[in-house]
């Protein structure tokens, strides 16, 4: 499905606590600081929206300080109203919830996510119109904000850890998706029913394109090099195992579905998000923590930068 000339990017994984809303965050503020787009002859600034579908709403509170998150305007909305309207009524204008620009000098805006998406979920199994299927609620939507003049280079979405109707939302309009993962003894855990989910849901929709660009190993140990080494064999055998499922990325000039780059654990990331902060946008007053900002915010770039090149390397329309 197409937003407009916008790439879409959702971030999923079935684990808790594998670094999918830490990712989703800073790849989005990473592309939103430093990345351009070339349009025609002319480079202009990437322009990110992120949109948050975990009901746990992580990403909405890394990037809202408490004050500025409104619990009454978030994509609940979207999903109640879509839910509860009238066939007369017009779909709703997801203009009355984003956040615009919430962190000073990032050109990145936010759609924020509500603990009241839990229930969400278990409605939307009853949903029923004649005209709009259940799994293509938010693209309706963001078709419609598309039109209201807002132009996103890039949507990176943050998925729920699950495979249900408002992770499915995501996945049909996404071009690609990334499963960030520890790298330990279950790293390819889950992997084969996302894959066979998102294999089902484009079989079933002839509109949906998403294709897996990468697994990203997060909160990686630098310490623990040995065992690193060993799970990455580990699961290199699951891979080539594997391969006929990813073709397109195999094609590519053989590259393996894991990303080259690694982004390590490190208190500073942490220390970031409670502050309501992407690292890149992070301002921390300690020495050491201003050294160790700069040294993980260039992993978090060159995991960026590889991203946009697997996309240009797949192609896909």
């Amino acid at each position: 499905m197409k937003i407009g000339n916008a790439r879409v990017i959702s971030f999923i994984n079935l684990k808790g606590g594998v670094g999918k809303t830490t990712s989703a965050v800073n790849v989005a503020a990473t592309l939103a600081h430093s990345f351009y787009v070339q349009q025609g002859n002319t480079k202009k600034r990437a322009k990110v929206l992120l949109i948050d579908l975990d009901p746990q709403s992580n990403a909405s509170q890394t990037l809202l300080k408490s004050k500025d998150y409104d619990p009454s305007k978030t994509i609940v909305n979207l999903f109640r109203h879509e839910l509860n309207r009238d066939d007369s009524e017009e779909s709703f204008d997801l203009s009355k919830i984003l956040c615009e620009a919430p962190i000073d000098g990032l050109n990145l805006d936010l759609i924020p996510s509500g603990l009241d998406l839990f229930d969400i979920q278990d409605e939307l199994v009853k949903y029923q119109r004649y005209y709009l299927s259940a799994t293509d609620i938010l693209f309706n939507a963001l078709n419609k904000l598309r039109e209201s003049k807002r132009a996103y280079t890039h949507i990176i979405i943050d998925c729920p850890p699950s495979l249900g109707l408002v992770t499915l939302n995501g996945l049909s309009l996404s071009n690609y998706y990334i499963v960030p993962t520890f790298l330990d003894a279950y790293s390819h855990w889950g992997l084969d029913k996302i894959i066979e989910r998102v294999e089902t849901l484009k079989r079933c929709k002839a509109s949906c394109e998403a294709e897996i660009i990468g697994i990203l190993y997060s909160k990686i140990d630098r310490k623990s090099t040995r065992q690193n080494n060993m799970w990455d064999d580990k699961f290199l055998e699951w891979e080539q195992q594997n391969q006929h499922r990813f073709r397109k990325l195999a094609k590519s000039g053989g590259k393996r579905l894991v990303f080259d780059t690694k982004i390590s654990k490190a208190d500073v990331i942490r220390k970031a998000e409670a502050d309501h902060s992407p690292l890149v946008a992070y301002s921390p007053a300690d020495g050491n923590d201003k050294r160790d900002k700069e040294k993980y915010q260039e992993e978090w770039v060159a995991l960026t930068r590889e991203i946009l090149n697997r996309i240009a390397i797949l192609k896909i329309s």
